[in-house]
């Protein structure tokens, strides 16, 4: 009867070891279904290779799960970013506690490269450091970030920058000690009024258009200023911002721009094709500016006496 009882009891045993393979079984499947489930891309990651990729992994890496076995997560980033992307991996294989982040970019090869965001952190297993590499998609993220930071800081019209953008970059000039050489020129478009009248406010949005364009081009070739701003501060008057540029220099940048100005065309509903000219002030700072809005209201009297003057000609104040 003992003999029995205890072949009954490892019967038992056996029974119960079979049940907590099965549920082990069942909960890594489990686990492995959840992760696969993530939305976002999964790695466990030793510093020789990738131990474990979920389906998303596979998915933004664009390969299988027996093809990221094995390989390195660094294989896939793009070669500009390399060395960023390996200082996190190595930092977080020495973490002990808080998950690192940071930027980077996988290499789509033909395909357009994907910008994502990598969280990485040392997972607490004895034994080989093992780390969780979690990544996703922000491509589109940050698209949508840079066309409202654009909207934000261009007119909508033109393209130029805006008043509030360009007010606040030259704000930062005054606010070193001392300010640098910085000079503007302030420009008008002659007859403005007289064009929308004329031909229209489609043909003067056009000019306002052309004048910009025109602008972007020119402003490359300004040799030594690298860090010039044109932008649009009201309805036909735009601004040359001109770091490091002092008054003569400055005048003759404008006039430069005046005269490629007089040579644009705008083409009318009617066929006529409709010339431009311009007037322009220009400032440079000076001990008395004490704010950008001192500055440019002396570039605003320059161009007060161009336009009483005659117009279509460069005025530097005094």
């Amino acid at each position: 009867m003992e003999e029995f009882d205890l072949f009954a009891d490892d019967v038992d045993d056996v029974n119960t070891i079979v049940k907590t393979q099965e549920s082990l079984f069942d909960t890594e499947q489990r686990l492995g279904a959840m992760l696969d489930a993530m939305p976002i891309g999964l790695l466990f990651h030793t510093q020789q290779g990738i131990l474990y990729a979920n389906n998303q992994a596979c998915s933004m890496l664009e390969a299988k799960k027996s093809e990221l076995v094995g390989r390195h997560f660094l294989d896939y980033i793009r070669r500009a970013e390399f060395l960023d992307a390996n200082s996190l991996l190595m930092e977080a294989f020495d973490a002990t506690s808080d998950a690192l982040e940071a930027e980077s970019v996988i290499d789509g090869g033909k395909d357009p490269d994907k910008l994502i965001k990598i969280t990485a952190s040392r997972l607490p297993w004895e034994g080989t450091p093992v780390i969780q590499v979690l990544f996703q998609d922000i491509t589109v993220q940050k698209r949508a970030e840079q066309s409202l930071r654009k909207l934000s800081i261009t007119d909508e019209l033109t393209g130029a920058f805006n008043r509030r953008h360009v007010f606040y970059e030259a704000e930062g000039y005054f606010d070193q000690t001392p300010p640098p050489p910085i000079s503007v020129a302030l420009l008008d478009v002659d007859h403005f009024k007289s064009i929308n009248d004329t031909y229209g406010h489609a043909v003067g949005d056009a000019a306002l258009k052309e004048i910009t364009q025109l602008a972007h081009s020119f402003i490359p070739t300004i040799a030594s200023c690298d860090s010039a701003m044109f932008a649009r501060i009201g309805g036909e008057e735009f601004l040359f911002l001109l770091p490091g540029i002092e008054a003569n220099e400055a005048s003759k940048v404008a006039d430069d721009f005046r005269r490629s100005l007089m040579r644009l065309r705008i083409p009318s509903e009617d066929n006529r094709l409709v010339a431009l000219t311009a007037s322009f002030g220009i400032a440079q700072y000076s001990t008395k500016d004490k704010n950008f809005d001192k500055l440019l209201s002396r570039a605003d009297t320059a161009l007060y006496e161009a336009k009483s003057n005659g117009r279509n000609q460069v005025v530097v104040a005094g």
